[in-house]
């Protein structure tokens, strides 16, 4: 189970460095202009992060109904649902893909995008994230069909491929012909005059995290074809038929409950920025520690994910005691993983947050935020891993219910109370990290019941 679950979070630990790497990269661009970079990949992230999450639930349903055909040994049918799943989301980034980039600007602007510079780069930033959201789409779920048919080490290894291409276009797209931060080696500086690009700051992250997931996803779909797990019939690849509903149906309720949590994201991000006001060294900081948060978030879904594959897989074989106990040691792996990620962070938060941009106000709110939520960054595993191994029990409406209820009902109306009655930053960080808690608490008590139920049946 340890060796099944590691390349997973690992996976998605590259996954969430695209983020991270981009931030940082963009965070050098200079105090103020890096500062303003970062505030604009701060507003784009809810956007962009709602995208993949319309992507990720058919694509999670998808791993279900892939990982419960490998447990019955059904290659047939493995290669049909891998094939109708591939149709589906080809069709749904067409969807997703065209309104996202003619609506970017009004997009930018509710997100609470100012007038200007961060109006203008932000669209921008929208344009070519949205439009380019199939790249995201296809590599997330092909990857996810590696994960489900149990080869976690290409999953590991394409998440690496695809963040190692990020940085290396990044390098080139964000600075262009200079000028160039302090840690460039001479050898790259001259390689950046020598292709003449020009310098396009956080426009140039947008398009080197497009670029990389196609190269990266390309190669996957090949490895895919040659594995003869993307071959059959060429009618298979249209979307239809019984399991295309029954991955609809897993997909929607997981969108609603991953929904629920993005659009609780945004209203936290968008009350952080008025208690900020305009000042985008405070602004930015926030954002500084919501990206660190969200790799702590990338790397409990890794751990979910493996609860995910390991309990559908099993009960697919008829062994609903194994899934039992392969569900109850991944939330253990979670747990003592979150542990020791948060300790690390909460102690060199203010050394994290440099590496982003060296601003001094920034750097200050970036620690706090960090540390204030400490505590939910450990107890977010926990619930994490539960939600996940509810869908593969086929209880799809609770994660919904009890995030909708929770983040939705009570800690976004919270914040908005907390902004409109002139509560500062802080106080928003602190309400946002009880709910964390709270959200984990619930879950763990619907476990024992579920548990208790299942074994009573």
């Amino acid at each position: 189970m340890l060796l099944f679950g590691l390349p997973l979070v690992l996976g998605l630990a590259c996954h969430a460095l695209f983020n991270l790497v981009d931030t940082i990269l963009v965070g050098q661009l200079g105090f103020i202009e890096g500062a303003q970079a970062i505030s604009v990949t701060g507003l784009c992230d809810p956007v962009t992060t709602f995208q993949t999450i319309l992507f990720n639930g058919p694509i999670a349903g998808a791993g279900v109904l892939l990982a419960r055909a490998a447990g019955e040994r059904d290659e047939v049918e493995m290669r049909r649902i891998a094939l109708r799943a591939t149709g589906f989301v080809l069709v749904l980034s067409a969807i997703m893909g065209v309104p996202g980039y003619f609506f970017a600007e009004d997009i930018a602007r509710a997100m609470g995008a100012r007038p200007g510079w961060q109006l203008a780069q932000a669209t921008r930033y929208l344009e070519i994230m949205l439009a380019g959201g199939f790249t995201a789409g296809m590599f997330l779920y092909l990857t996810t069909l590696q994960r489900s048919v149990g080869s976690t080490n290409v999953f590991l290894a394409f998440f690496m491929l695809s963040n190692v291409l990020n940085a290396g276009l990044g390098i080139f797209l964000i600075y262009g012909t200079g000028p160039y931060p302090n840690f460039f080696p001479n050898f790259l500086k001259v390689w950046c005059d020598g292709l003449g690009l020009p310098r396009m700051g956080v426009i140039g992250s947008a398009w080197s995290t497009v670029i990389a997931r196609a190269l990266a996803g390309g190669l996957l779909l090949a490895f895919a074809i040659q594995q003869r797990q993307l071959r059959g019939k060429l009618y298979w690849l249209w979307p239809h038929g019984r399991k295309v509903l029954e991955l609809m149906r897993i997909g929607m309720w997981n969108n609603g409950q991953i929904a629920a949590r993005g659009i609780a994201g945004g209203v936290l991000i968008r009350t952080l920025q008025e208690a900020g006001g305009d000042n985008p060294s405070v602004v930015g900081g926030i954002f500084v520690g919501l990206k660190i948060e969200l790799l702590l978030i990338l790397l409990s879904f890794g751990w979910g994910a493996a609860a995910q594959t390991l309990v559908a897989t099993s009960l697919g074989a008829g062994k609903p005691g194994r899934a039992a106990h392969e569900e109850r040691m991944t939330i253990v792996y979670a747990a003592l993983f979150g542990i020791a990620l948060t300790v690390p962070v909460f102690v060199f938060a203010e050394t994290i947050a440099h590496w982003f941009n060296p601003e001094p106000e920034l750097v200050s709110w970036a620690k706090a935020y960090v540390q204030l939520m400490a505590v939910a960054f450990i107890f977010t595993p926990i619930n994490v891993v539960i939600s996940q191994a509810m869908v593969s029990r086929n209880r799809l409406r609770i994660p919904v219910i009890t995030d909708s209820v929770l983040l939705l009902g009570v800690m976004s109306p919270a914040l908005i109370i907390a902004t409109l009655a002139g509560a500062g930053v802080k106080v928003l960080i602190v309400i946002n990290a009880a709910s964390v808690v709270a959200l984990t608490i619930v879950y763990v008590l619907i476990r024992r019941v579920v548990v208790r139920q299942a074994a009573g049946g």
